[in-house]
């Protein structure tokens, strides 16, 4: 299955997650603007949680392409295949494994603890890990538009 971003050999899977990301990083940034400056908690939480579910709907699918259908065969065309297509790989998934459980982590201890902004409970916690998972987030996105470009556009 071909993709639709002009100049990619990438599958429409990959395709769509690489210009999905440009979405989640914003709404990532706006739910935590809201919580921070706004003092909206309703607002983040529902953004959060709707970007994870989505996002494991994403990886849901993009492990099923994976499987189904590869990628090697569309990035043995770049001129960084056997430079720097596998080690850009490698350097992206150094973000993304840890973010997953990260993120995962952070939603659902949110969820399990009513997190108190009074009384400061669970909030610090939920706070550190959140800006990690960000942090995280962003570096997965990065790397991944890197191993995109390398692996299919190059």
């Amino acid at each position: 299955m071909e993709g639709f971003l002009p100049m990619s050999r990438a599958s429409f899977v990959l395709d769509f997650i690489a210009l999905a990301m440009a979405a989640v990083i914003p709404m990532m940034l706006v739910s935590l603007y809201k919580v921070r400056k706004r003092k909206n908690h309703q607002l983040h939480k529902r953004i959060q949680v709707l970007l994870g579910v989505v996002l494991g709907l994403v990886i849901l699918v993009f492990e099923l392409d994976m499987r189904l259908y590869g990628w090697r065969q569309y990035a043995e065309v770049s001129p960084y295949y056997e430079t720097l297509v596998i080690p850009s790989l490698i350097f992206h998934l150094f973000f993304a494994i840890p973010t997953l459980f990260l993120w995962a982590y952070t939603i659902v201890m949110a969820l399990r603890h009513r997190i108190d902004a009074e009384t400061g409970k669970y909030r610090f916690r939920h706070k550190f890990f959140g800006w990690l998972s960000a942090c995280a987030m962003i570096g997965t996105t990065l790397s991944g538009w890197l191993f995109f470009w390398l692996a299919f556009m190059a």
